[in-house]
């Protein structure tokens, strides 16, 4: 009874739909009811009772659909973040509990971290990135108008300026970041580790960020979407020719590129192709002509980032080595360029790497 009390107390507009079809009911169940619109002899015509009937049955319709429409307007409402502490597990294990939440002011030091941020809708809660920050175009312009602090670079965070803006949030990356982690830890701040592992790790660490942001619904809404076009690209790719590829993002006298323990390694299968060297366990390798030669791809991209810029890898470079006129690729000009930065991210923007190496790969398909 205490909670039909409080129900009914919450609810007063449905208390006047209740009393509007009690009225309803006590006008309709007299033998006589009056029609205004059809002036008889004696000023009203008395409605037969088949049309009673359907005047019932029409009010009983317009009242229960307004009562249903004034309940889901007082009960209904789409998921939303709680106020007070939550605790999530991190890519390392870590519970981490986040008392200001959901947060307001987040601090990310890695760049793939603040891409998640700000395709969450989060941007105006981000109050301090790493230098290497710099995607979307906001980010930077709020840099330099001094709207948006940079805390270090992505191997040097400074702990103090870190502290300094009072985070309720700090979304950090593993590796090298594994030290300021403990760091941030040990001062009480609320670190969570991103570091996932493939696609659908970096689809998981979205998740996490929602939920960590109090941004579920977006989270969910963002990685169904990159599902989706993952698994356009698949099917389409699925009975397509898989072509040899060979990626190179740096050059210091031997060719560095790729392994099998990479994320552009499933990127590249994901698109309908094969990595030239996958059978490499590794991650990165630094590899040479004569390799390559055997390998024979029949696409190069490279991988167009600062250590490209770097080391002066272009295309036309690419064509000018000793003894790779022999390649296939370079034989039918199939040399191309892709942003490092959607390559290597584990971002929202992955699945734009996989689109631009699905269209490179199989433009009879996606051209």
């Amino acid at each position: 009874m205490a909670s039909l009390g409080c129900w009914v107390s919450y609810s007063p507009r449905i208390l006047i739909g209740l009393n509007f079809l009690i009225r309803v009911f006590y006008i309709l169940r007299g033998k006589n009811l009056i029609w205004l619109d059809e002036p008889t002899k004696y000023g009203v015509e008395i409605v037969p009772t088949k049309r009673k009937i359907i005047v019932l049955v029409l009010a009983l319709v317009i009242v229960i659909g307004v009562t249903g429409v004034i309940v889901w307007q007082q009960f209904y409402k789409p998921e939303e973040a709680v106020a007070g502490p939550i605790s999530v597990i991190d890519d390392v294990g870590r519970n981490v509990t986040i008392t200001g939440y959901p947060p307001e002011r987040i601090v990310s030091l890695a760049p793939s971290c603040t891409e998640i941020l700000f395709a969450l809708g989060l941007g105006d809660k981000v109050v301090g990135v790493d230098e290497y920050s710099d995607y979307p175009p906001e980010v930077k312009e709020r840099v330099e108008a001094g709207n948006l602090t940079t805390v270090g670079s992505f191997e040097a965070i400074s702990i103090e300026l870190v502290v300094g803006l009072e985070p309720d949030l700090i979304l950090a990356t593993g590796g090298v970041q594994r030290v300021v982690v403990e760091s941030l830890e040990g001062l009480g701040q609320p670190v969570v580790v991103l570091y996932p592992k493939g696609f659908d790790g970096t689809l998981a660490d979205i998740s996490l960020a929602g939920k960590a942001t109090g941004q579920i619904d977006k989270a969910e809404a963002l990685v169904a979407d990159m599902q989706r076009k993952a698994q356009e690209i698949a099917d389409k790719t699925r009975d397509a020719p898989k072509p040899r590829v060979y990626i190179e993002y740096f050059f210091d006298g031997g060719y560095w590129s790729y392994g099998g323990g990479s994320d552009v390694n499933e990127l590249v299968s994901m698109a309908g192709g094969i990595n030239v060297f996958a059978g490499f366990a590794s991650a990165y390798l630094s590899t040479s002509t004569e390799e390559i030669l055997k390998a024979n791809p029949e696409i190069i991209i490279i991988s167009k980032g600062a250590m490209a810029i770097s080391s002066g890898l272009t295309p036309e470079e690419i064509k000018k080595r000793p003894g790779w006129s022999e390649i296939y690729a370079v034989q039918k000009d199939q040399i191309y360029e892709i942003e490092e930065s959607i390559l290597v991210r584990p971002s929202p923007r992955v699945v734009n790497a996989l689109e631009a190496l699905a269209n490179l790969l199989h433009p009879e398909l996606f051209g």
